[in-house]
């Protein structure tokens, strides 16, 4: 299905930039609309990094108002946004367009010197707010280069994901992959050394 479209390559660069510029020890930020927190992603993205030991950057879900009986790791509220800094980055989740009040509290952080990402529908404030922005849709040939279109559910296949959750797949992947951390001229490097020797990349 991904085929001869350019969702793997970024969601595979979204993943490599989250990785280089979270610099701080659990500095990885996870928040999203209140009646839609991202517990999927923060879920999968701990599990990816974990699996891969990296250990340093292990997601935190930001919670508008955790009960006060919530196991620590799902007690984290909005006081982790005023604590926020440089090194660190917030990824909000908004498949919805995002109300007034997620995108004030995204643009108090970004003001600290946190790293912005965004996975959602567009929408142009949550854009202009964020560092890096992806929007899950399938780039296809048109005959005249690229245009875009939302990913659907396809029956002739076993994917079962909607595009939004499957991009948010890819990207926990990305993010744990091994060359994530890398700066740009090594992996280039790297992937030009395994080409003339013959290696698979």
């Amino acid at each position: 299905m991904l085929s001869g479209t350019e969702l793997g390559s970024r969601t595979t660069e979204f993943g490599y930039a989250l990785r280089r510029f979270t610099t701080r020890r659990s500095g990885l930020m996870l928040f999203g609309p209140v009646d839609d927190e991202p517990w999927h992603l923060t879920a999968h993205l701990d599990d990816e990094l974990h699996r891969a030991g990296i250990n340093d950057m292990r997601p935190s879900l930001v919670r508008w108002a955790p009960p006060d009986d919530a196991p620590p790791h799902l007690a984290i509220g909005l006081d982790r946004l005023r604590d926020a800094g440089r090194g660190e980055s917030l990824l909000v989740v908004a498949e919805e367009n995002p109300a007034d009040t997620l995108l004030e509290r995204i643009s108090d952080v970004r003001r600290r010197g946190t790293t912005i990402f965004s996975i959602g529908n567009g929408d142009k404030e949550l854009t202009s707010l964020s560092h890096e922005t992806l929007v899950p849709e399938l780039l296809v040939p048109d005959g005249f280069g690229w245009t875009t279109r939302e990913i659907q559910q396809d029956p002739q296949t076993t994917l079962i994901d909607e595009g939004f959750e499957t991009a948010q797949h890819l990207v926990t992947l990305a993010a744990a992959d091994e060359d994530a951390g890398q700066p740009n001229w090594r992996r280039r490097l790297r992937n030009a050394i395994e080409r003339l020797s013959g290696e698979p990349a």
